[in-house]
C-alpha cells in the first residue's frame, strides 16, 4: 500500500533531488536522498532551510499504531525499511502537479 510519511525537505546536493530527514518509531532521526518527485513540497517556501513535506513510501506491515515501511532509497542509518509511527503517515494518492 502506497503512503506518504512526514518529513523534513531540504535541498539536495543535484538539481534533480532532495535530502529528507524522518524520525523512527524510537525516536531516532534518519535520512536520504530522494529524486524530486518522490517527495510532496511547498516549493515556494523552499531555498535554504528545511521545509515540511511528505515522503512516498510503501507500508509492508501494521501491528498497533507502527508500521513498517520501505523507503524510495535506502537510509544512511538503517537500511531501505524503517518502523515508523502511524500517526506520521497519510494514505492517499500522489497531489496532482499543474
Amino acid at each position: 500500500m502506497n503512503a506518504f510519511l512526514r518529513c523534513q525537505v531540504a535541498p539536495g546536493m543535484f538539481s534533480d533531488e532532495v535530502a529528507v530527514r524522518a524520525v523512527a518509531a524510537d525516536g531516532k532521526e534518519f535520512s536520504l536522498f530522494v529524486n524530486n518527485g518522490l517527495a510532496e513540497f511547498d516549493e515556494s517556501e523552499f531555498v535554504r532551510e528545511p521545509v515540511e513535506g511528505w515522503l512516498r513510501v510503501e507500508v509492508f506491515a501494521r501491528e498497533g499504531d507502527l508500521a513498517l515501511v520501505r523507503l524510495p532509497e535506502q537510509a544512511f542509518e538503517n537500511g531501505q525499511t524503517v518502523t515508523v509511527s502511524e500517526s506520521q503517515l497519510e494514505i492517499r494518492p500522489p497531489r496532482e502537479t499543474v
